[in-house]
């Protein structure tokens, strides 16, 4: 399943912060992995993201549409779970998210 979007909606008086639908990722092949801003009156940008543990550098992203998107990019070539974190600014103040995961399941079939 090359290109997956996840919907993105942070509050930053919610608990949780953020949510992501969905909140685990399954990638079959490369592709890119969108997170798009939920909600048509969000204030909020992002501002990057990163995986937090990369050791075949599979992984690069790129913040979209003055920060309405945020693409990262999988080479999807080793099978193993990955968590990532996104950042999102808001008047001023940066966010970090907690570790939502993808995972690579390069020729996997099924949901």
């Amino acid at each position: 399943m090359p290109d997956q979007t996840v919907k993105v909606s942070f509050d930053p008086n919610a608990n949780p912060q953020f949510t992501f639908d969905p909140d685990r990722v399954r990638m079959t092949a490369s592709g890119k992995v969108i997170f798009q801003r939920r909600g048509e009156s969000a204030t909020w940008t992002f501002t990057g993201g990163a995986v937090k543990e990369d050791p075949y550098k599979e992984f690069s992203s790129s913040v979209q549409g003055q920060g309405r998107v945020l693409q990262m990019d999988d080479k999807c070539e080793h099978k193993m779970d990955h968590e990532y974190t996104i950042t999102v600014e808001l008047n001023g103040t940066s966010h970090t998210s907690p570790d939502p995961v993808i995972v690579n399941d390069p020729g996997g079939g099924g949901p």
